[in-house]
């Protein structure tokens, strides 16, 4: 089918798009310059010129698509907002019966110590993600004539990107930084497992609704950290940083890292058969070879 894809050049979008040619769907993907309309191609996708605040390009790509994934990320300071108007322009141009897929994310509910949560958790999200339940109940609004479904991915690792990645970076240089003393937890997926899910909610007409997409137990944040000063090379060491500290030097990120999170993404492999296998974040980090 005809797939219209948003930040389908970035780290987790470039996984949706190589699934989604994988099995054989259409794809186009919104690029913003000549970098990315190269590297779209590159991923087989036909790329459609322009950025979120290009509110006729969108309606016109959305109009001719079967399904819609947003995996964008705006990165200016008016990017919420940029993000809110895009997402109204193009769930209106969608005719009915289509389907739009969100990416959200599971920082929607807070820091919940042991609890274990699942899609009916009730929000309390992180200052970083404070307006991404209002843009989640946006999508969910048009539930009545589109096939909306919402994904929330734990942290994203795989091939030296996500925040794993930026540790291993920081870790080339010195010890990596731990914000707390983190014991605090991290539910994590590998990014062409998360994109087999996308693929997934793209072809079943089953999936609707919200889904949580998490493999396996959580992981404490410092074993990561170890981990990671390992995986470049180092000596396992880290550095740890008090939170009231980190809040000046990091913003509302600092409270991100500090998160401890135990999410039951059950649904989506009950519903929808999702059964991805995968290193651990762990595993992957112990077989990272440094150059």
């Amino acid at each position: 089918m005809p797939v219209f894809v948003l930040g389908g050049t970035g780290y987790v979008g470039s996984s949706v798009v190589r699934e989604l040619r994988a099995r054989s769907h259409v794809v186009r993907a919104l690029a913003r310059s000549d970098a990315s309309e190269g590297k779209a191609r590159a991923l087989g996708a036909e790329p459609v010129r322009g950025e979120l605040r290009d509110l006729d390009i969108l309606r016109g790509a959305v109009a001719q698509a079967d399904a819609v994934v947003s995996c964008a990320q705006e990165p200016s300071a008016q990017g919420v907002t940029a993000e809110r108007n895009a997402l109204v322009a193009m769930l209106n141009a969608l005719p009915d019966g289509r389907t739009f897929v969100y990416t959200s994310g599971v920082w929607v509910y807070g820091s919940r110590g042991d609890a274990l949560i699942d899609e009916d958790a009730p929000l309390a999200p992180l200052d970083l993600v404070a307006w991404r339940p209002e843009h989640e109940e946006i999508v969910l609004s048009h539930r009545h004539r589109l096939r909306i479904v919402v994904l929330r991915p734990g942290l994203v690792y795989g091939d030296g990107g996500g925040i794993p990645g930026m540790l291993v970076e920081q870790g080339r240089t010195g010890p990596v930084r731990v914000v707390g003393d983190g014991a605090n937890r991290w539910p994590t997926v590998r990014h062409d497992a998360l994109a087999e899910l996308y693929a997934d909610v793209v072809e079943k007409p089953a999936a609707r609704g919200i889904y949580n997409a998490t493999r396996g137990a959580s992981v404490p944040y410092v074993e990561i950290a170890h981990a990671a000063s390992r995986a470049a090379g180092g000596d396992g060491r880290v550095e740890h940083i008090a939170l009231e500290d980190a809040r000046p030097q990091m913003g509302p990120f600092a409270d991100a890292l500090a998160a401890d999170q135990n999410i039951d993404s059950s649904k989506a492999t009950r519903e929808l058969g999702w059964e991805p296998h995968r290193p651990t974040l762990l595993e992957e980090l112990a077989n990272t070879s440094v150059i």
